[in-house]
């Protein structure tokens, strides 16, 4: 049995585990248990990092402070925290994390108001889904994207 295999795969479970459930329904509720095992969850994979897998992890935890400064309401170390995880999983050739932190960093501008910002990391995300061969979601973002930029021609130059 490789346990390396199964390290990944508790890792990857816990990361999205805390980052498509628990921070993301905290923004929607309010509801502190949901940070609480979203912070949970960053404390495991800041284990892992800080163990000798930082080229694995490192970009997945600062998805995670990104996603809590967020609900944080510290809003220009969550901006500069999006971009800095999506040159951090670029750098590492994770382009399943890199999607992730794009489309989270354009739902994140979407809800600031910056159109411009969120577009472009829309954009990204697609792109980055569509190369990974996650058509499904790429076509998910499309409609994200079809139904709240199709009509703002400043955004495509």
């Amino acid at each position: 049995m490789n346990h390396g295999n199964l390290e990944e795969l508790g890792s990857t479970r816990a990361f999205i585990t805390s980052l498509a459930a628990a921070f993301k329904i905290y923004r929607e509720t309010y509801d502190p248990l949901w940070r609480n095992r979203g912070i949970e969850c960053m404390k495991e994979i800041k284990l892992w990092a800080d163990q000798g897998s930082s080229w694995n992890f490192q970009h997945k935890l600062q998805l995670m402070e990104a996603e809590d400064q967020y609900c944080n309401g510290d809003i220009e170390q969550a901006a500069d925290a999006y971009k800095k995880v999506i040159a951090s999983a670029r750098a590492h050739k994770y382009i399943n994390d890199e999607a992730l932190a794009c489309e989270l960093a354009g739902k994140f501008f979407f809800d600031m108001n910056n159109l411009a910002l969120s577009f472009e990391y829309s954009r990204l995300a697609h792109e980055k889904y569509f190369q990974w061969k996650a058509d499904g979601k790429a076509t998910e973002l499309f409609g994200f994207i079809r139904a709240n930029f199709a009509g703002n021609q400043r955004l495509y130059f």
